[in-house]
């Protein structure tokens, strides 16, 4: 894809130490005081215990705080979700916070510059189809098996955690939900600082119903080890390149528009998530973050990479109960929800500034909406999709509220419809290169030249390359992208067919017929009859002369029309056998071959003979007064063939 350059400080990665940043995200004392409120404590009253009970006093906002995920060097906990502590102990509910932003302060998400380094170029977002790789990392998930759904389970999942994550990942795109729309006004392509995309920048795609790409059980004992003793941010990059050589996905191109959830089992301690100061309930990161803790980045293409833990062991410090009662798999999914979203909108956060789309104190689009609840805008609720039902976070729209930003549930999905300028060449044959120019083209999911799909080699924003498909056909050619698809005003022509020369051949032999547009040949004849295609170019066919050819043209047939040699052709006489071997003047004898029609002449022993039919294969002659024994010779347009043995005049 083509992209633009933005090779400023803020965009490009540094060799240096980065000032890690801090997520600001609802975690000043005056927001506390406005999100939260009334989380209750089930700690006993000391003492009395003869006395009537004594309702505990409900937990007040200064009771509560959030961790800080990226204090102590973890500035690579990028969009990290805080936990929620009281210092009165650990909360027993989620009661409903509402959670606002202060007026006065702009929260608007601009825009980074996108990522230049390893190969990536100016990427800030994904602009390609979303695909997510689940991972669920080492033995202590248990034995793997299969619900009724056919979604992955496992007999250590307690809360059932991997059957929601599927279901999210499995079901984003479809039932008409509009949760992925909001992601879609961001893009790339845009100048740093910008607010808002335009025609022509590579905007975040609504996902088509399969953003989950796969699913893997790493249960080697590699992954058991380093979940078992709690995994560095080092060790999550390095599992996830073993994901992506898993996968299949070598290089940087394959994971231009890759995500790599780890989902650690329950009970472990991933990253020190369960830390009552630098605890967190998800991140994301790429793996080339320089950042990292445990031994740094991570040698491979750069893979964008969630950490997830087994959110239902942290209650409602990370969201449980936040939609649903119990709901002990709110938290997981509306973490999961939130790392996907800011993973889209902002794929390798290794800058300090994140390239992507973050505000000024570096919170991305799910960072500002987290642990919101109902009546609150952009409050936590359950998404229906076709795979399921599951808790989702709000997001942030920067087109929300008149422009002025803000929380919300849905977004209408924010199209850049793509349109065709214009075609070069309009005229091509078959496997030629045609550029087809025009607007919002990136994200290329399909072309096709009147119906049948070509192959794309390139495409950006502006131009899409596609080769014409063999079986094309004069008419107009269409682009899909994510966001639609555009046709051309212009009638694409296949080029039409011409033959220059060929070369000789006997039946049963190769004949190359060179040529112009010969490429895509659905058919070849000699004098009619149908040959064999072994190989075809723009510039040439090779086919195999057919038995029964007799001179006349030969035709080629292509998507752009039918060609007709200007000469003949006669393949090369071939004589097998001569019937009888032997006979007076004036016998019968039969020549047979191949190629022997439009013979000019019979030779007995040098003296000609009288010809009485002629055919492809066989020509009959009567012996010559005065013959003689001696060699039978054919001669026809195509040369001339003498038989195997002497015929003898008696």
């Amino acid at each position: 894809m083509t992209r633009k350059d933005h090779t400023g400080g803020e965009a490009t990665r540094s060799g240096g130490r980065r000032r890690p940043r801090r997520v600001a995200w609802l975690a000043s004392t005056a927001l506390l005081a406005l999100s939260f409120a009334g989380l209750v404590s089930a700690a006993p009253r000391a003492g009395a215990s003869n006395a009537r009970a004594v309702r505990p006093a409900p937990i007040t906002p200064s009771d509560l705080s959030l961790t800080t995920p990226t204090g102590g060097r973890h500035g690579f906990r990028h969009g990290a979700v805080p936990r929620i502590e009281s210092r009165r102990g650990p909360l027993r509910r989620f009661v409903s916070p509402r959670s606002a932003t202060p007026s006065g302060i702009s929260k608007e998400l601009t825009y980074g510059g996108g990522l230049t380094a390893d190969g990536l170029v100016g990427a800030g977002v994904t602009t390609g189809p979303p695909r997510v790789y689940l991972v669920f990392v080492g033995s202590q998930w248990g034995a793997e098996g299969t619900n009724g759904a056919g979604l992955v389970t496992f007999t250590g999942d307690r809360d059932g955690e991997a059957v929601a994550l599927q279901t999210l990942y499995g079901g984003l795109g479809t039932d008409g939900e509009l949760w992925s729309g909001t992601a879609t006004q961001y893009c790339d392509g845009v100048a740093v600082g910008a607010t808002s995309c335009s025609s022509g920048a590579e905007s975040v795609p609504y996902p088509t119903g399969d953003a989950l790409a796969g699913v893997w059980y790493d249960n080697s004992a590699t992954a058991t080890a380093l979940t078992g003793s709690g995994a560095t941010g080092h060790q999550l990059a390095l599992e996830a390149e073993a994901a992506a050589t898993h996968f299949g996905n070598p290089g940087q191109a394959a994971n231009r528009d890759a995500q790599y959830v780890l989902a650690s089992p329950t009970g472990t301690n991933p990253d020190g998530w369960s830390d009552p100061i630098t605890g967190y309930c998800a991140y994301h990161d790429d793996t080339h973050d320089p950042a990292i803790d445990g031994g740094g980045p991570a040698a491979g293409p750069v893979l964008a990479f969630t950490n997830l833990p087994y959110v239902p062991d942290a209650g409602a410090a990370c969201g449980a109960g936040s939609v649903n009662n119990p709901g002990v798999l709110d938290g997981a999914t509306e973490a999961a929800s939130h790392e996907y979203a800011e993973t889209l909108t902002d794929q390798f956060p290794e800058s300090s500034r994140p390239g992507g789309w973050s505000d000024a104190a570096g919170q991305e689009i799910g960072d500002l909406c987290a642990f919101i609840s109902a009546p609150a805008p952009g409050a936590a609720y359950d998404l229906v999709l076709a795979s399921g039902t599951v808790a989702v976070q709000g997001l942030w729209s920067n087109q929300a509220n008149g422009g002025a930003g803000g929380c919300v549930q849905t977004a209408p999905v924010d199209h850049f419809i793509p349109t065709i300028t214009s075609i070069f060449p309009v005229t091509a044959a078959v496997g030629q290169g045609v550029t087809i120019a025009g607007t919002n083209l990136s994200g290329v999911i399909h072309v096709a030249f009147h119906g049948v799909a070509a192959g794309v080699s390139s495409d950006g924003p502006f131009a899409v390359v596609a080769s014409v498909p063999p079986g094309a056909s004069n008419g107009s050619v269409t682009v899909t992208t994510p966001s639609g698809t555009a046709t051309s005003a212009q009638a694409f022509t296949v080029a039409a067919p011409t033959i220059t020369k060929f070369t000789a051949g006997a039946v049963g032999q190769g004949v190359v017929i060179t040529g112009t547009n010969l490429s895509g040949a659905t058919g070849v004849a000699f004098s009619g009859v149908p040959a064999l295609v072994f190989a075809d170019s723009i510039s040439s066919v090779v086919a195999i002369v057919p038995a029964g050819t007799s001179p006349g043209p030969i035709t080629v047939q292509t998507p752009g029309g039918t060609a007709a040699s200007a000469k003949s052709f006669a393949p090369v006489p071939v004589v097998t056998s001569i019937t009888p071997a032997s006979g007076g003047v004036g016998a019968l004898v039969t020549v047979s071959g191949s190629g022997l029609a439009g013979a000019r002449k019979v030779l007995i022993n040098g003296r000609k003979a009288a010809m009485v039919s002629d055919s492809p294969s066989a020509v009959v002659v009567t012996v010559p007064k005065r013959g003689t024994s001696g060699p039978v010779t054919v001669v026809t347009p195509g040369g001339r063939a003498s038989g195997p043995v002497a015929f003898v005049v008696t």
